[in-house]
């Protein structure tokens, strides 16, 4: 049986932070520099990619090498690590790609209880090695790892807390002019969502945060059914906290919209939050 990692485009470049910057009270953006970056390559708005966050230090068995470890060969070395020199994975979307200069942005969001990217990512340091699992453009599957599949719709509902607002840019900036809707925002600092993209038709809403889920509601109430009749014609995108994505799915199904014209991912788990 063919399992996914074994056609996965993507590979893992060896990288050095070439820069640091506070860019809001929330996020980080981590500049990557490496040569194997010459072959990195977005195709997706939302496309994701993996971050291996050392904790102390990377095993031995991810030497340096001359060229990027295929996702199929780099899991496996993951999964014989022990527990306690194991690399954490998590899941992010770059910013920005140079090919030129063989350079990636990653915007990481640091949470008031943070997880092991976003405090290596706080205390991140020139010249630190970090090791980035990504679309190799010499392998093709330019689809692979983008959940942002509208097809033909001409009206979207975009739902996002602040994890996913690098996301949330790339889509708002990816609107062609026909594209309408509503864009609800859950921040704790509303610098951190400065300078989204606001295509014209698209109305953002800044959520304080906690509230996602009520404005989600609301606008199930008040606009789903109207959405719902677009048919193939709507389209909702929502990432947020793990814990509340059954319940933005069940609001959005409750208002009769179909389940292929909704999206939902969870981009982070926080295990005290309830609801």
């Amino acid at each position: 049986m063919t399992r996914s990692f074994d056609t996965s485009p993507n590979v893992l470049f060896d990288t050095r932070v070439a820069g640091v910057d506070r860019l809001s009270p929330g996020f980080v953006r981590l500049t990557l520099h490496g040569p194997q970056l010459a072959h990195f390559v977005a195709h997706g708005p939302d496309q994701r990619i993996k971050l291996l966050v050392p904790q102390g230090g990377y095993p031995a068995a991810f030497a340096p090498g001359t060229e990027p470890l295929p996702e199929r060969d780099w899991r496996a070395i993951w999964r014989s690590l022990p527990d306690a020199g194991r690399p954490a994975l998590r899941s992010y979307t770059p910013t920005a790609v140079r090919w030129a200069q063989r350079e990636i942005d990653v915007d990481v969001f640091v949470h008031a209880r943070p997880g092991p990217a976003s405090r290596w990512a706080g205390a991140a340091r020139l010249g630190e090695r970090l090791l980035v699992s990504g679309p190799d453009v010499r392998r093709g599957r330019p689809g692979h790892g983008v959940q942002w599949q509208p097809g033909g719709a001409t009206a979207v509902l975009l739902a996002a807390d602040e994890a996913a607002l690098p996301a949330l840019r790339g889509i708002l900036a990816s609107l062609g002019p026909g594209v309408g809707g509503t864009a609800l925002v859950e921040v704790g600092d509303p610098a951190d969502a400065a300078g989204l993209p606001a295509p014209p038709g698209v109305v953002t809403a800044l959520c304080p945060r906690g509230s996602l889920l009520a404005a989600v509601e609301e606008w199930a109430g008040g606009r789903g059914v109207s959405a719902a009749a677009l048919g193939g014609e709507f389209y909702a995108w929502a990432a947020t906290e793990s814990s509340r994505v059954a319940r933005v799915r069940t609001l959005l199904a409750g208002a009769g919209i179909a389940a292929d014209r909704i999206h939902t991912q969870g981009y982070w788990h926080d295990r005290r939050r309830a609801g």
